[in-house]
């Protein structure tokens, strides 16, 4: 309004007017700004503080797996200390029951001696009694003659008992003392039968160790939660201040020029658009960087994050190498296909971004296991690519059956039911029709365990009732966890016993949990 009043007064200031307007133009620019600076400050701020709380859960997380792993290992130690106490005791308690058979045997000889001792005596007091009785049946003259004969007998048969009371009285004390030795091999026998046979994570050293583990578990689980939970909130506030930056600058560019900016954006947009939505589909997963391995741990879909057990991630991370966790059916991260061949797309993509020399190690469970045998002999196979391991655990192919993965058959096998024989029929007549699988030569080191005590293959049973070509019921054996070796590669394929236990499933994801470290180190290093 200042302006405009100045004009009216003297015409030379209408030649000042489109100054003023700019100048109130650029002021209001300023203003615009000014207050967009302050949202990015406050953005990076925000990103600032995220990638701090970032780091602190990171560093926490490490210390809950070093604790975790220091856990273990007390409880290992614990069990094995256990474990050599419950041996002591059951040594001393059989040690005791012999003692205790040996003073038994040593009674027995002692009251034998001792019976043999007092049948002496009585043959004595036998033949002292029947002297007695003929001497006093004689006529008072016979008595007379033959009294002194009679007397000389009567202190022979007195010598001998006395001898034989001598004798009889250390077998008497030693009897009695043999009794009183066995009544306390009985009482300490009695003492040494404790619970031996108790289940070793029961004892209350070993339990307060396991209570301990799982509280640190939790505490682990909880705080990587926390980490995720922070990974997208430090996504959500890089694209907020992504997003202040580019119209800071465009608001910029607009003071400066607006007609440049103009061409300028009618010129990139349409080129920019499609470049940027077609950037993550050309890479997808990778993390910029050079490892010497790529790891992946691919879970199926009972343990829905074999992590949790086998804790490896930063083990692996310690050797230089990447840890990248998978689903048998896509990634964690939720980028790749949401299908039953979703791991296997993501799969191909991903490799194509890793260096050719890298090593490639697969370890996967249950329906990850069956997964990761596709990705090493097909996928890998059709790139090109080695396979240094290839560790499955329990592996499972459609369906959830051992059958349909350990075996290539035209169709899918069925699951068995032990109640229907048919049923059964069709599944061990699609076995004997299919071959086995392969592990090609591209895999150079295969290991494989399973087992057959419990679900988690739908087939697990290791026999089911069939009918034979008679239409006979007999016992047929079910699918096999062995797979054929090609020439070249190393293979290392055992079943393991759990004696029926209902989670032998999980319980051999637990125990190899413990084993894969020593297998792994010599592709890692």
């Amino acid at each position: 309004m200042t302006c405009i009043r100045l004009s009216n007064k003297n015409q030379r200031v209408r030649n000042i007017l489109p100054a003023c307007f700019m100048a109130v133009a650029l002021a209001l620019s300023g203003t615009t700004l000014a207050a967009t600076q302050s949202q990015i400050n406050s953005s990076a701020a925000k990103v600032k503080s995220v990638k701090k709380s970032m780091s602190d859960t990171e560093a926490a997380i490490k210390q809950q797996e070093k604790e975790l792993w220091e856990l273990d290992k007390k409880v290992l130690e614990q069990r094995k200390q256990v474990r050599e106490e419950r041996n002591n005791a059951r040594r001393s308690y059989h040690e005791a029951k012999r003692e205790l058979k040996r003073q038994a045997f040593e009674i027995e000889r002692i009251e034998k001696d001792l019976s043999l001792v007092e049948f002496d005596m009585d043959i004595v007091r036998r033949d002292m009694e029947r002297d007695q009785r003929r001497h006093q049946s004689m006529n008072l003259l016979k008595q007379r003659l033959a009294e002194s004969d009679y007397l000389v007998r009567q202190k022979e048969f007195n010598r001998q008992l006395a001898g034989l009371e001598v004798k009889k009285a250390p077998l008497v004390s030693e009897l009695a003392s043999a009794k009183e030795t066995l009544q306390q091999l009985r009482d300490q026998l009695l003492a040494q039968q404790t619970g031996a046979e108790d289940n070793i994570d029961q004892e209350p050293s070993v339990s307060a160790l396991i209570n301990k583990r799982d509280q640190t578990t939790r505490q682990l689980d909880q705080l990587k939660s926390n980490l995720k939970s922070q990974q997208n909130q430090l996504k959500s506030e890089n694209q907020r201040f992504n997003q202040l930056v580019n119209e800071f600058k465009r608001k910029q560019k607009t003071g400066d020029s607006k007609s440049t900016t103009k061409k300028a954006v009618t010129k990139t947009t349409p080129k920019a658009v499609p470049k940027k939505a077609a950037q993550p589909k050309a890479k997808p997963f990778v993390d910029p960087g050079n490892y010497h391995s790529y790891v992946f741990a691919i879970s199926g879909d009972q343990v829905p994050n074999i992590e949790r057990s086998l804790r490896l991630k930063s083990w692996v991370e310690s050797y230089n190498a990447r840890y990248i966790e998978a689903s048998w059916n896509g990634f964690s991260d939720g980028q790749g296909p949401k299908d039953s061949s979703g791991f296997q797309e993501a799969f191909h993509e991903y490799i194509r971004q890793i260096p050719k020399d890298a090593k490639l190690i697969l370890i996967g469970h249950g329906l990850g296991g069956g997964a990761a045998i596709d990705a090493a002999t097909r996928i890998a196979t059709k790139e090109g690519r080695m396979v240094d391991l290839l560790a499955v655990l329990d592996p499972m192919g459609a369906d959830s059956l051992r059958a349909n993965i350990v075996y290539e058959a035209e169709t899918k096998c069925g699951q068995p039911d032990p109640k229907n024989t048919m049923t059964n029929s069709e599944y061990i007549e699609c076995i004997k029709a299919a071959k086995k699988r392969e592990i090609t030569a591209n895999v150079r080191r295969f290991y494989n365990r399973w087992q057959k005590d419990a679900k988690g293959p739908m087939d697990y049973q290791r026999e089911i009732p069939s009918l034979d070509v008679n239409g006979k019921v007999v016992s047929v054996p079910t699918a096999s966890g062995r797979f054929n070796i090609a020439n070249g590669t190393e293979s290392d394929q055992r079943r393991i016993y759990f004696a029926g236990a209902e989670n032998a499933h999980t319980l051999l994801l637990q125990e190899q949990s413990r084993l894969l470290p020593k297998l792994l180190v010599q592709h890692l290093r």
